[in-house]
């Protein structure tokens, strides 16, 4: 009889641990049917993260080459537009970002029958028949511009321009290094997930969207400038088209907006049930931090 009450108490009891661990894996299969969508969501959003990561390292050397390249703006004359300051002929230019390179048509002496000496030949509409060379001139806004009689030796210098030119390299420069950080605290945000270094990340990005976006407009502005006074770089008849380069910055500005844009987004708090998983879940939980 003693043994009967033993085996059924045992009995008893395997049967209500065994309905306690159905319990348990029935609770864990829903909780983990619950998090699927959520671990779904969080496998995207690492995705684009990573994305916007590898794009801002990239923007990175794209800025670089950028900046060094004299093909941010086209200067084009056509057939020769005249210069009356040295009696050359606009064919066109290329500037970036201190410097512009213009290719200019020199025409040769000819000899006057009368007072048999040389002498330059007359201003044409363009140099269709004419004999002479074709020239690079170079302005460098950033050297130190040489003087004749108190006067600007080149005609090509402004010191409207050299201003723009001196700002464009500062924000330019900063850029730079802010891109360069922005990519290392990205980069961090996958090490530690807590929703403050990704707003931290997210201000870098856009920092380096403001200054980018800075050199973009100062150039801009600096055509339109050359175009109302600078008539030796850019005569009555000439046009302008951007290059390149200013479309490769644009390029920069658009990515470092939109890695800014991403993490300021997927930088929400997550607690609880929300995140999905509970290291997401104390990650984003209150924190003191100390020294």
């Amino acid at each position: 009889m003693i043994s009967s009450l033993v085996s059924g108490t045992h009995s008893y009891y395997s049967i209500n641990r065994l309905n306690m661990e159905t319990d348990k894996m029935s609770t864990a299969s829903s909780v983990g049917g619950e998090r699927r969508p959520l671990m779904q969501a969080l496998v995207l959003e690492r995705r684009i993260l990573f994305a916007c990561t590898i794009l801002v390292g990239l923007s990175t050397f794209i800025w670089i080459t950028a900046v060094c390249t004299d093909k941010w703006v086209h200067i084009e004359g056509g057939n020769g537009i005249y210069l009356a300051a040295k009696g050359r002929y606009l064919l066109y230019s290329d500037s970036g970002i201190w410097e512009i390179c213009r290719h200019v048509f020199q025409p040769y002496f000819i000899l006057d029958p009368y007072k048999n000496e040389k002498i330059m030949p007359k201003q044409q509409e363009d140099i269709t028949g004419l004999n002479g060379t074709v020239l690079i001139k170079c302005t460098n806004y950033l050297a130190q511009p040489l003087t004749e009689n108190n006067k600007l030796a080149d005609p090509a210098y402004d010191l409207d321009i050299a201003n723009y030119v001196r700002t464009m390299i500062s924000f330019g420069i900063i850029s730079l290094f802010v891109m360069a950080m922005g990519c290392g605290f990205s980069i961090y945000t996958f090490r530690n997930p807590r929703y403050m270094f990704k707003r931290l990340a997210a201000g870098i990005h856009f920092i380096s969207t403001s200054c980018t976006f800075v050199v973009v407009q100062v150039m801009m502005s600096s055509v339109d400038h050359m175009k109302k006074n600078v008539k030796y770089v850019y005569p009555e008849r000439a046009y302008h088209y951007f290059h390149i380069s200013f479309f490769l910055a644009w390029f920069v500005v658009l990515v470092n907006f939109a890695a800014a844009a991403s993490f300021l987004w997927y930088s929400r708090k997550r607690k609880g049930d929300k995140a999905a998983t509970d290291e997401l879940a104390m990650a984003d939980e209150p924190t003191i931090i100390g020294r």
